[in-house]
This record gives C-alpha cells, structure tokens and sequence, in this order.
C-alpha cells in the first residue's frame, strides 16, 4: 500500500512539473467549435477522456465476469448442500446395515 502512494505521489508530482512547463496558449478546433486553453490542460482533459473511453469498453466484459461468478458460486453452494445431504444419508445406511456386536454373535454360537 505504501508503495501505492509513493508511486502516486511521483506521478503527482510529474504531473505538476508538466503543467507548469507547458502552459503556452493553442487553439483546437473540432468541426464547428473552436476552444483556447494550456497545452497542458489540453492533454489532462485528453487523457482523461481516454481513460474514460477505456473504462466503457472494460465495463461489459467487467459485468458478464461478474455475473458468471456469481451463478458459479451459487452452484458451489448448492454442490456442496448436495454433498452434506449425501453424506447424512451414507452415513444414516450405514448405521443400519451395521452387523451384530460380537458378544451377541458368541452368544448365539454357544447355543
């Protein structure tokens, strides 16, 4: 986790020294619209829009992983409720189908 922050804080602080450093006035024109800004905001506002676009085009994939997930562990559960009442009733035939205790099978040979 340190290593997390440290590492956002050095892009944080490259980002800085970028924005400082090219603050020089353009023009961008798209289509019908012409807007004046930094260089440098030009290319945050760019890279956010990427990393927007990004994040859409992960989304779907994102949601259909999450929902397999969620129907396999569903089948976990159900596997596993499966498995407890068959062990019950395993464990159930076998207590009835145990043989005799051997002092009444010594008996019954003594007679």
């Amino acid at each position: 986790m340190r290593i997390f922050f440290v590492v956002a804080l050095i892009l944080a602080l490259l980002v800085t020294v970028f924005a400082v450093q090219n603050n020089q006035p353009i023009t961008i024109s798209f289509l019908l619209w012409s807007i004046e800004g930094s260089l440098a905001l030009v290319l945050m506002v760019t890279l956010v829009l990427g990393i927007v676009i990004g994040v859409l085009l992960m989304a779907p994939g994102s949601v259909r992983s999450r929902l397999q997930i969620g129907g396999l562990q569903r089948s976990v559960r159900s596997l596993e409720q499966e498995k407890a009442t068959a062990a019950e009733a395993i464990t159930a035939a076998q207590a009835q189908s145990e043989p005799e205790p051997a002092d009444s099978i010594e008996e019954s040979n003594r007679s």
